[in-house]
């Protein structure tokens, strides 16, 4: 399976060969919050941003996108002190890669594979819907969740009992607790999820808040497909999404 994992504590150290090789590489190992836009990169033309994505890849073994989307998660996790709500949060192993989990208190708001790209906005959200600042601590709740993971991909956990705490609008909320009700090893379809939700017209609606889920793996989006039995879209990526189907939740259906 072709997935990106990115040790957290490597994740920031660019190669001494890259460093080497371009003043660009220098230039973006010092910059705390790189800025989203290659634009406002001190890159001269299309050309040498495609030659720099290469060497970068080549040498680093992941994309230079996703180091730049995990150096800005990182400053925002680790550089925002001024709420007045405390949101703790962790690393987490996986076999396909490592996550970032973000607790209140003993409740489960986060659970995202680090270069995700939506992570940085749901971060933004969560700031901004509860005040909050972020504090790096392994706690029993974080060591809870890394014992039912582990137990989840080694076939000895269906189900998950952390409790959470969902931030979203009304909607997704109600969708996202529709999805809990999706068993180990089923899947269903976008159609299929909007009639358990009670509302078969909102096919859209509810895809689009699938995508918007902060807590991967256990609020399992993984488990809805599209109506014609593609697998459809997941936001930890495709290959993920058939790995945590086929050779975790052994799903029979050729995806």
């Amino acid at each position: 399976m072709k997935t990106q994992k990115v040790d957290s504590t490597k994740k920031y150290r660019i190669a001494k060969e890259l460093l080497e090789k371009n003043k660009y590489f220098e230039w973006l190992s010092k910059e705390e919050m790189p800025p989203k836009s290659y634009k406002d990169h001190p890159i001269s033309s299309e050309e040498e941003l495609k030659e720099l994505k290469k060497t970068f890849e080549k040498i680093q073994g992941y994309s230079l996108g996703c180091y730049i989307r995990m150096k800005r998660t990182d400053y925002i996790l680790n550089n925002t002190k001024k709420g007045e709500n405390k949101f703790t949060f962790s690393y987490t192993a996986t076999p396909i890669g490592q996550m970032t989990a973000v607790f209140f208190e003993e409740r489960l708001c986060l659970l995202e594979f680090n270069e995700r790209k939506m992570l940085e906005s749901e971060l933004n959200e969560i700031i901004k819907k509860n005040n909050a600042f972020f504090e790096y601590k392994e706690t029993k709740y974080s060591k809870n969740l890394q014992k039912q993971l582990n137990e989840y991909f080694s076939g000895k956990r269906k189900e998950f009992d952390i409790p959470l705490l969902l931030i979203g609008t009304d909607f997704q909320i109600k969708v996202w607790k529709t999805l809990q009700k999706i068993p180990f090893g089923e899947v269903v379809s976008y159609q299929k999820e909007s009639e358990m939700l009670g509302n078969p017209l909102a096919v859209r609606a509810v895809a689009n808040a699938n995508g918007k889920n902060k807590i991967s793996i256990i609020v399992p989006c993984h488990r809805v497909i599209q109506k014609n039995g593609n697998i459809g879209g997941y936001g930890g990526g495709v290959d993920r999404k058939r790995y945590l189907l086929k050779e975790v939740e052994g799903v029979k259906q050729n995806l």
